[in-house]
């Protein structure tokens, strides 16, 4: 009877053990929190560049006459877009088609002269300085011609490309000089975009590089174009660098002088460490802090942060690769606390 009570009473003494320990994991189970996490690595870093743009014409042409004379017809105003042999403007062509007329008669007379001299020639019944003389007489008849010919049709002034017309310099009736600036024709398709680079960024921008260029006068429209022009001398006062990207504007939406916000990607690749938004939280004297978890318990970790990046945040310091910090469940957090990561 006494072994049977000593065996009953060390049973009920294990069960009451076992009870206990399974209570007490239970209570310490309970005691932890659960939480999800994400461990730092390394992303790929690109950012853009932007800049303030201005319009330019892609191609700007002082438009003259290459003879002197008074305006006669004026076929153009300004603002108006016209096609590459359109007629701009014409000198009063009354002197130039009479000199060339006489040109013409003197021509046609050294040629009648030269048929006859010819036969002469041939029989050699002609001295060769005469022959020589008269074969002189032709060539400068037709030379002159020529040069009637061409006053002639440079009385018309053609328009060299397709462009809109810029600035008109002359009146109707007014005398021109040689060479003098009749209008302004401007190519505005493409059209380009004037920058200023600073040198420290100048490298990072090449030629081919693509850029997004929104301009406000458009109705915010967004643009895209492409680098061309790459300046190789610095603004002595500035120190910026001069690039142009080529923008098509069939429509011609975009106009000489306008103002444009400008955003090109940089080309240098960098590699940050970048954590969550929702990781970084604010202590009450303003720091930023994420939870890190180590060896299963939550700790406080101090942070610097970066420039925010495709839904993130990079971090300057406080971190390194292959951390664990605490994005969901940190309502409850505190120093040394039990984590269970799910």
């Amino acid at each position: 009877m006494r072994k049977a009570g000593l065996f009953h009473f060390i049973f009920c003494a294990l069960i009451l053990f076992s009870c206990t320990s399974k209570s007490s994991k239970k209570e310490q189970k309970d005691a932890d929190l659960y939480v999800k996490t994400y461990r730092i690595q390394l992303q790929d870093e690109q950012s853009n560049k932007n800049f303030v743009g201005v319009v330019q014409e892609d191609m700007a042409a002082a438009i003259s006459f290459p003879l002197a004379g008074n305006i006669a017809k004026l076929n153009v105003s300004e603002g108006q877009y016209i096609q590459q042999g359109q007629i701009l403007a014409q000198l009063n062509p009354y002197s130039l088609e009479n000199a060339h007329k006489a040109t013409q008669a003197t021509l046609m007379q050294a040629e009648d002269a030269m048929k006859r001299i010819q036969m002469l020639y041939d029989n050699q019944s002609l001295p060769e300085i005469q022959y020589i003389e008269m074969l002189s007489n032709l060539e400068q008849a037709k030379a002159a011609e020529a040069i009637a010919r061409k006053n002639l049709k440079d009385s018309k002034l053609y328009a060299p490309f397709s462009g809109m017309v810029g600035r008109i310099r002359i009146e109707m009736g007014e005398n021109v000089l040689p060479n003098q600036t009749i209008l302004s024709l401007l190519k505005i398709d493409p059209i380009a975009v004037k920058i200023s680079v600073p040198e420290k960024e100048v490298n990072h921008i090449q030629i081919g590089q693509q850029a997004e260029i929104k301009v406000s006068a458009a109705n915010e429209q967004v643009f895209t174009g492409e680098v061309f022009e790459k300046g190789i001398v610095a603004d002595p006062i500035s120190h910026t660098y001069p690039l142009r990207i080529r923008v098509k504007n069939p429509d011609n939406i975009l106009l000489p002088g306008m103002v444009s916000d400008v955003r090109i990607e940089d080309t240098q690749v960098t590699q940050a460490l970048t954590i969550p938004n929702r990781c970084v939280l604010k202590d009450g004297s303003g720091k930023s802090f994420v939870w890190k978890v180590i060896n299963d318990k939550a700790q406080k970790q101090i942070i610097q942060t970066g420039k925010q990046k495709n839904g993130g945040v990079v971090v300057t310091n406080g971190l390194s690769l292959g951390d664990e910090v605490i994005t969901d469940g940190y309502q409850k957090v505190s120093n040394g606390l039990n984590v269970v990561v799910l």
